[in-house]
């Protein structure tokens, strides 16, 4: 879905490999969701929004519905926005093309 939008993704099966990943390749976004292995997003948001050279990629959280507690600490910690589970394919699309315009 993001290939056909033009976009090129990344992928990382967990928190450590997504922080080595957008340090390795500085990307122009990042989704990540709350609930990862060996590093949850909230580590991984506190990780990038203090590095120097990371603080400016937008980042999306996922989190699941009903999980407005995980929303607010996400956006404390830094997140651009947070999309709730489950959303459809063009939310998602709209919502990083926002944060790419910014």
């Amino acid at each position: 879905m993001l290939e056909r939008a033009g976009i090129t993704p990344l992928e990382a099966g967990d928190g450590l490999h997504g922080l080595k990943l957008a340090k390795e390749h500085k990307p122009d976004i990042v989704t990540c969701d709350i609930s990862m292995p060996l590093m949850d997003g909230y580590e991984f948001l506190e990780i990038v929004k203090a590095d120097q050279d990371l603080k400016h990629i937008p980042i999306i959280v996922i989190t699941a519905l009903g999980q407005i507690e995980e929303t607010v600490k996400a956006a404390e910690l830094g997140a651009d926005a947070c999309i709730t589970k489950p959303f459809s394919s063009s939310y998602l699309l709209e919502v990083i093309h926002k944060q790419l315009e910014k």
